[in-house]
């Protein structure tokens, strides 16, 4: 399943959820506080509410994330020449790579090479918890072969993990908000959350502090050293007209 961002919304009208689905970008911030890139994240229009809202992958069949999967990766490679036009930029796509359907597959090696013609990096998050066994590593080497890069995922949302950061060599990993809320409360967590960014980053990796919503969290995410931040503090998930 290519997993964009789960979130807790209610589903009506499953047999229509690709029909309507469209990806919303949400910015991710650099340490110059300027924008570097942007994450997908899968919405969907409510004609009650008359507003888009996320959807909760967790209620889909297999065949339904598979037809959303590919409904929203032809979406993006349209947008692809309209995001880089102020480029250079990244596009970071969350993903389950335990899908084993070929047109998904070539869909995703599509965007890699739509990517690199406009000068765009292609960064595909792995869940934390997500499955990993051989033939899904064996997509992800595939996929960092044709330049994309590797993130790890609301990393810190299981007791330990640390087992997966050894087995997988990934590029980025993307704190989940639980570790930023954590440091915002005591100092003990700060210096916890901080000795853990300066170790990732000394074994090459970039850091992502997610979930910075107010101005007290972009001056922890600064303390911190963290390479990138993204959150509402900086912008909602908006549809591409508005970063055009």
């Amino acid at each position: 399943m290519f997993a964009f961002k789960k979130e807790e919304y209610p589903m009506n009208d499953m047999a229509t959820v690709a029909e309507v689905a469209v990806p919303f970008y949400q910015p991710i911030i650099g340490r110059d506080h300027q924008v570097k890139g942007y994450e997908v994240l899968a919405r969907r229009w409510e004609p009650a509410q008359q507003n888009y809202q996320g959807i909760d992958f967790l209620s889909l069949s297999q065949d339904e994330s598979l037809h959303l999967d590919i409904v929203m990766l032809r979406a993006i490679m349209r947008d692809l020449p309209t995001l880089a036009k102020s480029g250079p930029y990244l596009l970071s796509i969350n993903l389950n790579p335990t899908l084993c359907s070929p047109t998904y597959q070539n869909l995703l090696l599509l965007v890699l090479m739509q990517a690199h013609k406009v000068g765009m990096e292609i960064w595909f998050e792995v869940l934390e918890h997500a499955p990993l066994h051989s033939k899904h590593r064996a997509l992800l080497e595939v996929l960092r072969a044709h330049g994309a890069h590797i993130a790890c995922d609301d990393f810190g949302t299981q007791e330990c993990n640390f087992q997966r950061v050894m087995a997988l060599p990934y590029e980025i990993i993307k704190l989940d908000r639980s570790l930023l809320l954590q440091a915002a409360r005591t100092p003990y967590a700060f210096k916890m959350l901080a000795g853990l960014v300066e170790y990732l980053q000394r074994l090459g990796m970039k850091v992502v502090c997610e979930g910075v919503e107010t101005l007290q969290h972009i001056e922890i995410a600064n303390r911190l050293g963290c390479d990138y931040q993204q959150g509402y503090a900086y912008a909602m998930p908006s549809p591409l007209s508005r970063w055009a």
